[in-house]
């Protein structure tokens, strides 16, 4: 019999971890919002693992998971607020390393298949995210970076993880609704990079894929 594991496609953890994140997270109760969360995010980072697969980059990732954890779960137990940002610092860095080691792959693939299509979503998620975090690493710095957030977002930290993420798929998105607006002279270009960057994802990767469809439609059956 064929185990199993073969079979499941190696991003779809990773994509399904992040929609719990982006879906499940703003449900969580405050009292038990940093736990859950911190698991949720766990699941994302073992996921990302598995996703980039074996190759020259596991080694290098796999110790900057480790120092993920440990920064992310050092700074939920201690209390220690001068962890805060570096948490945060940190997770972006692996969030834009997994990205990276991610579309390489998706370049480097000659068919389209299930996983590629998951493949191709989870980078565009994953920088949603890893916007999210900066964008609070900026409001955590220099408050007030961001107008429409709701009150007390820096003592109330969950409000503000969560505005975030809302905040950065609308960008990503150029939804563009209005609701929090940067007005910061360095909130405003991380917002922009952002939108240009979501567009720019969308017509290379989805032209990437119809190539790649397009070509294997041609090439003569074996």
């Amino acid at each position: 019999m064929t185990p199993l594991i073969p079979r499941v496609p190696r991003n779809a953890a990773l994509l399904n971890a992040l929609l719990v994140l982006i879906v499940v997270a703003p449900l969580i109760p405050m009292e038990r919002y940093w736990f859950l969360v911190e698991l949720i995010f766990d699941a994302i980072l073992l996921a990302g693992v598995y996703s980039v697969g074996p190759g020259k980059n596991r080694w290098p990732f796999l110790v900057l998971t480790v120092l993920t954890f440990g920064t992310r779960w050092g700074e939920l137990f201690s209390g220690y607020r001068a962890l805060d940002v570096g948490a945060l610092a940190i997770t972006v860095v692996w969030l834009v390393y997994a990205v990276s080691i991610i579309i390489a792959h998706l370049f480097r693939s000659r068919d389209v298949t299930v996983d590629t299509i998951m493949g191709a979503i989870v980078p565009y998620l994953l920088v949603a995210i890893a916007f999210a975090f900066s964008f609070e690493i900026i409001e955590i710095q220099s408050p007030g970076s961001f107008s429409g957030l709701p009150e007390d977002v820096l003592v109330d930290r969950p409000e503000l993880g969560n505005a975030m993420i809302y905040f950065s798929l609308v960008c990503i998105t150029t939804m563009g609704y209005g609701d929090i607006v940067p007005v910061s002279s360095l909130a405003r270009p991380f917002v922009v990079m952002e939108g240009v960057f979501g567009q720019l994802y969308l017509a290379v990767m989805i032209a990437r894929l119809v190539g790649l469809h397009l070509v294997s439609e041609r090439q003569p059956d074996d």
